[in-house]
């Protein structure tokens, strides 16, 4: 004969936990969407990255400069706004023009960024709500206990005990495994902020040797 523990899915635990359960499954699902959009905007940031600064840079090798500008301006981007800055101002002295991209630079953080404090409150906030369902199960328990006196029965005690416990679960089974994705996520973050520097850094020498090799170049 099948008892009741037998039964139990994701479905009887969502029932069970209460009204809690809802806020928490649906923070759960915009944490994920969150993710799933972070990854790939870091992933397509990443490929962004390394196909304009080696087009960029065959296009100054070659000398051609205003076609390098204009594929800065059609990208229309953080990336696209640093790399033109660094060809617009490339005969600034390199303390003015390291300044000038850094501010600049800072819109590429921006975007790698964007939505990772989302995120982050959304982890903080779904153990909390667990909390709370356990604060709300255990006054609904010993509210039963008070009405039903003495007829109360360890069934009915068990029953207003299902929520406290379940939606503490929930919140931790949510928030732990998010909270490693968004470290991981915070690594990848710096890993392209630091790229984006080098290659900026890369791309500011190269501006730099071709615009010190253009006299020699005319003087033969």
């Amino acid at each position: 004969m099948s008892t009741q523990a037998d039964s139990v899915g994701v479905w009887w635990f969502i029932v069970k936990g209460g009204p809690v359960m809802i806020p928490i499954i649906a923070l759960s699902v915009v944490a994920l969407a969150i993710i799933l959009a972070k990854y790939w905007e870091l992933w397509r940031l990443r490929v962004q990255l390394d196909k304009l600064c080696q087009r960029l840079s065959a296009l100054v090798q070659d000398g051609n400069l205003s076609v390098a500008l204009h594929v800065c301006r059609e990208r229309n981007t953080a990336l696209g706004r640093l790399f033109e800055a660094a060809i617009l101002y490339r005969s600034q002295e390199r303390t003015e023009l390291t300044r000038r991209l850094e501010r600049l630079g800072g819109d590429v953080v921006a975007d790698a960024e964007s939505y990772m404090s989302m995120l982050a409150t959304v982890i903080g906030v779904e153990p909390m709500l667990g909390f709370l369902g356990t604060i709300v199960g255990l006054i609904k328990a010993f509210m039963n206990w008070e009405t039903m006196g003495e007829r109360i029965t360890i069934n009915v005690l068990a029953g207003g005990i299902y929520q406290p416990i379940i939606t503490t679960a929930a919140g931790l089974i949510v928030a732990i495994p998010y909270y490693l994705v968004y470290n991981h996520l915070v690594t990848r973050v710096g890993t392209l902020t630091r790229l984006s520097e080098e290659r900026t850094e890369e791309f500011v020498d190269l501006l730099t040797e071709v615009r010190t090799k253009e006299p020699a170049r005319h003087a033969l």
